[in-house]
């Protein structure tokens, strides 16, 4: 009787970092950026206009703060105008990426950092900005920004997987540690941002019950937004099919699950032009009583 050969694979550990035991005996950074991004359909990757930065030791305490726009000609879509209120003018004006990235390496020499922690696809963006848009800059700039990247951490993951979350952003996690839920999209306040998120979480953790209220909305929010395909008013519906519309769009409003809703919302948006967007997370926990 032939017998199974058995084999052990190694599990991987799993990380386990928390930013508040590095910061015990060395110095870090947490780090934002401001990109804009293309319009079209696989275009070029993503362009860095800004950084924010802001440097502490301790227990989290704040010893610097960096921040700089970096220039760029050409024009700017509405969309990124309007999400950063960065203009044209602010970087015609600003500092070239050598010297930009020169002045972020002299803060870092300059404190001892040890790491930089990001949160989402930060460090992702300056490595592909680097290798599209930087081809003339000099050895020494390359040199810097290279070793930024070494030191670089996203803490995205390991966060979310401590709260059992996912996909959830800065603003998402200032309202679950009670510190509002307003984002700037500016580098500085968002770096700054993340350093207090960070610093709730790691010395007084997270109400359980916001916990569990942020993986409803979220598991929620995703459902509803894969179910949507409509957002926009059809030309020339016909009169019956209006009120029979109507008439459905009654019977789904009694509905409670995420894809009556999301179908419901398509009929507002093809019937009467009104495209209704999922509920802010203040909304969504208001209205299921969590609070």
């Amino acid at each position: 009787m032939k017998h199974k050969k058995r084999t052990y694979r190694k599990e991987q550990p799993k990380e386990t970092l928390v930013v508040w035991d590095i910061l015990k005996n060395e110095t870090v950074a947490f780090l934002d950026t401001e990109y804009v991004t293309t319009q079209q359909k696989h275009g070029r990757p993503a362009k860095l206009v800004s950084v924010g930065m802001v440097i502490c030791r301790g227990g989290f305490e704040e010893v610097d703060r960096f921040h700089s726009y970096i220039h760029m000609e050409g024009e700017l879509h509405d969309k990124f105008r309007e999400l950063t209120g960065i203009t044209e003018k602010d970087l015609r004006h600003a500092p070239s990426y050598e010297k930009v990235m020169e002045q972020v390496g002299k803060k870092l020499d300059e404190h001892e950092v040890e790491h930089i922690f990001v949160w989402g696809p930060d460090k992702i963006v300056i490595q592909r900005d680097l290798m599209e848009y930087r081809e003339m800059i000099s050895k020494k700039s390359r040199k810097i920004v290279n070793r930024m990247l070494r030191m670089m951490k996203d803490i995205e993951v390991i966060y979310s997987r401590k709260l059992k979350l996912r996909s959830i952003g800065i603003a998402n996690l200032k309202y679950l540690c009670g510190l509002g839920n307003e984002v700037c999209h500016d580098a500085l306040s968002d770096a700054i941002d993340l350093k207090n998120v960070i610093r709730h979480m790691d010395m007084n953790g997270c109400p359980k019950y916001m916990v569990e209220a942020m993986r409803s909305y979220l598991a929620d929010k995703e459902l509803y937004c894969r179910c949507r395909r409509f957002h926009e008013k059809w030309d020339n519906v016909p009169e019956n099919l209006l009120k029979k519309s109507q008439d459905v769009m009654q019977e789904l409003e009694h509905m409670e699950s995420m894809e009556a809703k999301a179908l419901r919302d398509d009929m507002l948006a093809v019937c009467m032009g009104e495209d209704l967007s999922f509920p802010t997370l203040e909304e969504y926990i208001e209205q299921v009583s969590y609070m």
